[in-house]
């Protein structure tokens, strides 16, 4: 081995350690926190919310029954990461029994035309049938399900995808000591109703008329 060589892997050896070690040290971006975590929540929701607001209408003006428990707008750590949150979205409603096949075109027509891949499943059969339309881990959904029963009850369901951020902190900048289970979100909902996220200063709860 000549000296030139033997210097050249002296010199070159340390680089490679170096940006080896560079490489090694790349973390991924810190967790949203405060009023960042907040704004990109807010995008999500009304992003989410957008779409599954556009499918309801198309099926049914409303209202349509809200359960408090998958409003869709509380923050849930289940199924994601450490430091991740996702949104959980339940609305129902009942329809005459026939034009189901008429409503399931009209939704496969507009998750097709807005890029979103389909899974189609019929089950049962009569009054019991049901036609399950299933968009699963595409964005900003993890799963996206519109069910149409034979019987006219028809089911929309979704699951975001998992965004960073600690989810006992968004529930605080969102709601503060509000409690939810005191009426603050509505029971029913249409999907024309204009949409909010999290107290509004000043603003009345929504309040159902069995509310306390």
């Amino acid at each position: 081995m000549t000296r030139r060589s033997a210097v050249s892997r002296w010199l070159f050896a340390p680089v490679s350690v170096l940006v080896l070690g560079l490489v090694g040290c790349a973390s991924e971006p810190p967790v949203p926190t405060g009023d960042e975590l907040f704004k990109q929540a807010k995008q999500h929701y009304f992003e989410y919310r957008t779409v599954t607001n556009d499918i309801q209408a198309l099926i049914h003006e409303g209202p349509w029954e809200a359960d408090i428990g998958s409003y869709g707008m509380q923050p849930s750590g289940a199924g994601c990461d450490d430091d991740s949150y996702a949104f959980d979205f339940t609305r129902t409603t009942r329809l005459p029994e026939e034009g189901q096949e008429e409503l399931g075109s009209r939704v496969l027509d507009y998750l097709d035309k807005n890029g979103y891949e389909v899974e189609g499943q019929e089950l049962g059969s009569g009054r019991s049938q049901s036609l399950d339309l299933i968009v699963r881990k595409q964005a900003p959904f993890s799963q996206l399900m519109v069910t149409l029963i034979g019987n006219g009850s028809v089911l929309v369901t979704a699951k975001t995808a998992c965004w960073p951020g600690d989810e006992d902190e968004l529930s605080e900048l969102m709601f503060g000591d509000v409690n939810l289970s005191q009426g603050y979100l509505p029971d029913q909902e249409s999907p024309t109703d204009p949409l909010f996220f999290g107290v509004t200063p000043g603003k009345p709860a929504f309040m159902s008329e069995t509310a306390g």
